[in-house]
Formats: structure tokens, C-alpha cells, sequence
């Protein structure tokens, strides 16, 4: 299983995936510091972390898992070498089980690249603008627990665009299919059954209700564990031929 792991990150040296997993913090920070600059930026470090952090949920977040397994299933759609992965001494699902764990390896470095990328900004902003103050101290331990939930409550999200990516050789399914949703998720914010709408789970962590944040939670990981699972499992025995 480590050699596949290896195998499978080794695979990313040679893609776009890596530059596509750069530019969700890159574009953080860079928004970040203009705000700042400009005088735009809350006006406590508490409402500047929440606000990079809603951001990532609401829009960069969905949108990086589409690029990130729409990429990493190119590596084996594109040259069209199933054949030959699946055909390597190793169980298939194990295969799999590592092209996942590899995607969500990579989500993980992005969550916590953001992270850094939204406080770095405005220390940034801060010496860039002119009489631009932030109060309070920033909470290194509130970014890493909201950015940390929003990745439990994204594995939802996470495994059905990894499904959709490994099953069609197409961009046109996950990409439609991720596209879509996060547009009838903006549609949707407001909507009392929104909660349990995949790509509204990760949004829903900063739910001024702790009941909203617990459950959107709790049923984005159950429920990415579980379609994982299941994929794993369906992708392992489909005829690749």
C-alpha cells in the first residue's frame, strides 16, 4: 500500500495538478492584501478569519476539488493507462484507496495553505495601507479548527467529485456536476433544507447555530467516508477494459 501511495504522488510531479493546488492561496492572499490596503478589512482579526474562511467554503473549496480530481484522474483517462494500473501485482481497490487518500492528502495542504495565505494577507495589508488597524490578535487556533471542519464537512462533496472524475474520462460530468451544484448552493444559502445539500455543508461550520454546524458536519464526513466506501469498492470491480 506505501508503494502505491508513492506511485500515485509520484504521478503528480508531472501534471497541473500541483499548480492548481497553488492557486486558491495564492488568490486569497492576494485579495487579502488588497482589502486590507484599501481600508475594506473587518475590523477585528476574529471577523477577518471568518470571512477568509467563508469564502474558501462557499466558493474556492468546491471549486479546488473539482480541478484537483478532475486532474488526477486525467493522469490515468488521459494517456489511458487503466489498463495497465489495474493490472499491476496489487489489489485494485487498494488502487483506489490510494488515488482518494492522494486527493484528499492534497485538499488537506490546500486547507491549511489558505489558511496561512488569508492571516498572511493582512499582515501584509497592514504595513501596505496607510493607517489601517485590525483589532484583537489573530487566533491561530479557531483558523485551523474552522478550515479543519469544513474539511470533515467537504468529504462529502470530495467523494462525489472523485467519483464522478475517476468513473467518465470526460470533464464534462464532475466539472458540470461541481459547477452546478455550487451555483444552487449560492441559490440555496438561506433555505432551511440547504443544510443537507452537499455542497452547502461546508458553509454551514459557521452556522451561528452550533445544532447547524454539528449536523452539517457530522453528515459531510459520515457521508464522505461512506461514499468513498462505496466507490472504492464499485470502481475496483467495474470492467476497465
Amino acid at each position: 500500500m506505501i508503494n502505491v501511495l508513492i506511485a500515485e504522488a509520484t504521478k503528480l510531479r508531472r501534471s497541473l495538478v500541483l499548480l492548481v493546488a497553488a492557486t486558491p492561496p495564492v488568490m486569497v492572499f492576494a485579495l487579502g492584501v488588497l482589502i486590507v490596503a484599501s481600508g475594506n478589512a473587518p475590523p477585528e482579526w476574529t471577523m477577518h478569519t471568518m470571512a477568509g474562511a467563508a469564502i474558501w467554503a462557499f466558493f474556492l473549496l468546491p471549486m479546488s476539488v473539482i480541478g484537483l480530481t478532475a486532474l488526477i484522474a486525467q493522469l490515468e483517462h488521459g494517456p489511458d493507462t487503466w489498463s495497465h494500473t489495474l493490472a499491476l501485482p496489487v489489489p485494485r481497490w487498494q488502487i483506489f484507496l490510494a488515488k482518494a487518500l492522494v486527493a484528499l492528502g492534497l485538499m488537506a495542504v490546500v486547507s491549511l495553505a489558505v489558511a496561512f495565505a488569508s492571516w498572511a494577507s493582512a499582515l501584509v495589508g497592514l504595513q501596505l495601507g496607510d493607517d489601517v488597524v485590525i483589532a484583537g490578535r489573530f487566533d491561530p487556533m479557531l483558523a485551523l479548527r474552522l478550515y479543519g471542519w469544513m474539511f470533515v464537512a467537504g468529504l462529502l462533496v470530495m467523494a462525489i467529485q472523485w467519483t464522478l472524475a475517476m468513473r467518465f474520462r470526460s470533464f464534462a460530468a464532475p466539472v458540470s456536476v461541481g459547477i452546478g451544484g455550487t451555483f444552487v448552493a449560492v441559490a440555496a444559502t438561506s433555505a432551511e433544507k440547504g443544510l443537507y445539500f452537499p455542497w452547502l455543508m461546508p458553509v454551514n461550520v459557521l452556522a451561528s447555530d452550533d445544532g447547524r454546524s454539528d449536523m452539517a458536519i457530522m453528515m459531510g464526513g459520515i457521508g464522505g467516508l461512506i461514499v468513498f466506501g462505496l466507490a472504492i469498492i464499485w470502481l475496483s470491480r467495474r470492467d476497465w477494459g
